[in-house]
């Protein structure tokens, strides 16, 4: 409401308050349109935030304003009535104006944040906690570039590692079925990797020869052992490809990919430089930073073979980061799990890459679980893909959109599937955990994706209807109802909502505000006729409709979601 309240603090301010002033929507439009707490304001002007209150009423009622209806005091707060026909003109015109623009913002400073997400491992199943991430992360980077940011999309992927070898061991043990896959799908050779990672895994628990036989081959990957390479590239390459199939269904891009293996050598030398430096100690054959020394634990960066560990092959990361994009900020939408290691690894880079200092950040995500389910793994083969989510997704849309009638059904069903996941995992702050239930989360009418994938459907069809109409000039209509008002407060506030989502890295604040503007919007279609209205009447509410339309649009397209023309 920033665009409103910038007509009310002159009147503020001319009532003998002195700024900042700190406005808030009141829990009920009877009490207000917008609040303002006089407690900042006693010791300034040495009275009581009541008397406080009571004595800017007084003024401010006593001034002429095309904004304010009226102002009545509530204990501490003034309240504030803003003029409906001041509301409707002021609004609609902006966002009809505006656009696809409307709540967008201008940073003084085109400044570039860089957000890494995705991050699967090659060779190794792309689970629902990496469907959440992917989510999560592009619609951060939407929400970030929506504000004006200059972000840039990065991706670090695993393609070395215990898994690696794992997957490995099982590959060769069944090295005739790897052949055979030359010219198989995606999808066969996707499916067959994930056998030979779950082979790999329960060998490497059962006995000790396998586990050094898979000991073996994690070495001759670090080392480059030409007589693995072309597997190795191989299955590498599959698991890419795959992925890149995986970030085009999302719906997310990426301005640069990063691997485990660039990293090696180059977090070996950052790690040896600060050793000499003290920055890291010898411990058992193996070279740790001892976070213990403030506040935080003790971790390996070099192990005693002598190979480098996520956190040593992360310094590296940073600094290529650093190098090829300079960015302000850098932000690791990565699990909750997480967030000891990265405090460690932090605190390792403010000694070692000075550079790094203030920008690093990480973003600490829930998990994503069916709901009912235990919590996956792809080590013994029960993880559940993103492929399968999407796939008995599509199918319960189906079941639902059974008796639906619309022409392209199977690019709608698709459509309003990604609807309901990437809803459902957005909803919800961005640190907690998301128990997707399938029935709830495909549900035409509730908190739900396909909901306002509905609502859109139905603007979409009345302005058909209309033949588009004229649009009304607002400022001549000014008997709007108690439901035209709260829809109209509600579209004022989506370019604060999205600052907000802005300013605590959570989309979770546009997915919320969307399902509480689509239930505002149902009550004034029910209660407010618009086709059947006199004409005035019936091109503001067209103008109200589409209006809201942009705005629900824009929301959704922060969360990564594309609206239909029917259901």
């Amino acid at each position: 409401m920033n665009s409103i309240v910038s007509h009310i603090e002159p009147l503020l301010e001319s009532a003998g308050l002195e700024g900042p002033f700190v406005f808030s929507t009141p829990p009920n439009m009877v009490m207000g349109d917008i609040a303002l707490a006089c407690f900042p304001f006693a010791k300034q002007l040495g009275k009581s935030p009541v008397d406080v209150a009571h004595d800017v009423q007084e003024k401010i009622t006593e001034m002429e304003s095309d904004v304010i209806s009226r102002v009545e005091v509530s204990g501490p707060y003034l309240n504030f009535f803003i003029e409906r026909s001041f509301l409707a003109s002021y609004i609609m015109e902006e966002v009809l104006e505006k656009g696809e623009d409307y709540g967008k913002h201008l940073q003084s400073k085109k400044t570039q944040i860089l957000v890494e997400y995705g991050c699967p491992n090659p060779l190794k199943a792309f689970h629902l906690g990496h469907v959440k991430n992917l989510i999560t992360g592009e619609s951060v980077a939407r929400v970030l570039e929506n504000a004006g940011y200059d972000v840039k999309r990065v991706n670090y992927q695993g393609d070395v590692g215990m898994h690696v070898a794992k997957s490995l061991w099982g590959i060769y043990n069944v090295k005739e079925e790897f052949d055979a896959l030359e010219h198989k799908t995606t999808k066969e050779k996707i499916a067959f990797l994930g056998k030979a990672y779950v082979s790999g895994s329960k060998h490497f628990e059962k006995g000790e020869k396998e586990k050094a036989e898979i000991v073996a081959y994690n070495k001759r990957v670090y080392t480059k052992d030409p007589s693995i390479q072309e597997v190795y590239k191989e299955a590498v390459a599959w698991s890419l490809t795959y992925f890149d199939e995986v970030y085009k269904e999302f719906g997310t891009r990426f301005d640069a990919l990063y691997f485990e293996s660039q990293m090696f050598e180059r977090g070996v030398e950052i790690v040896e430089k600060g050793l000499k430096k003290d920055v890291f100690t010898k411990s058992d054959g193996a070279i740790i930073f001892k976070g213990s020394e403030y506040g935080l634990h003790d971790r390996v960066f070099i192990n005693s073979e002598g190979f480098p560990t996520y956190e040593a092959k992360d310094l590296a990361l940073a600094e290529k980061h650093i190098k090829d994009f300079s960015p302000e900020k850098i932000i690791h939408v990565v699990g909750k799990e997480q967030t000891e290691y990265f405090k460690v690894v932090f605190k390792a880079m403010e000694q070692t890459l000075p550079e790094s200092v203030g920008k690093e950040h990480h973003i600490p995500g829930g998990f994503l679980q069916l709901k009912g389910d235990k919590k996956m793994s792809s080590r013994t083969g029960s993880v559940i893909t993103g492929d399968t989510l999407v796939q008995i997704t599509r199918e319960e849309v189906e079941n639902v959109m059974a008796e639906s009638v619309v022409s392209n059904k199977s690019v709608v069903v698709g459509a309003v599937a990604m609807a309901a996941i990437k809803y459902t995992t957005l909803k919800s702050d961005i640190t907690k955990d998301v128990a997707f239930d399938i029935e709830d989360a495909v549900k035409i009418h509730g908190e739900s994706g396909p909901y306002l994938l509905y609502i859109g459907a139905r603007i979409t069809s009345i302005l058909h209807k209309s033949s588009g109409g004229v649009l009304a000039d607002t400022k001549l209509y000014s008997t709007i109802t108690d439901e035209e008002k709260r829809l109209l407060l509600l579209l004022g506030q989506y370019p604060d909502i999205t600052k907000k989502a802005a300013e605590t890295y959570d989309p979770s604040h546009v997915a919320r505000y969307l399902f509480d503007m689509a239930q505002c919007f149902n009550t004034f279609y029910t209660k407010c006729p618009v086709l059947q209205s006199e004409e005035e009447q019936k091109q503001f509410r067209l103008s109200l409709l589409r209006c809201t339309y942009i705005v629900l649009e824009n929301g959704l397209s922060l969360l990564g979601i594309s609206l239909v023309d029917e259901m």
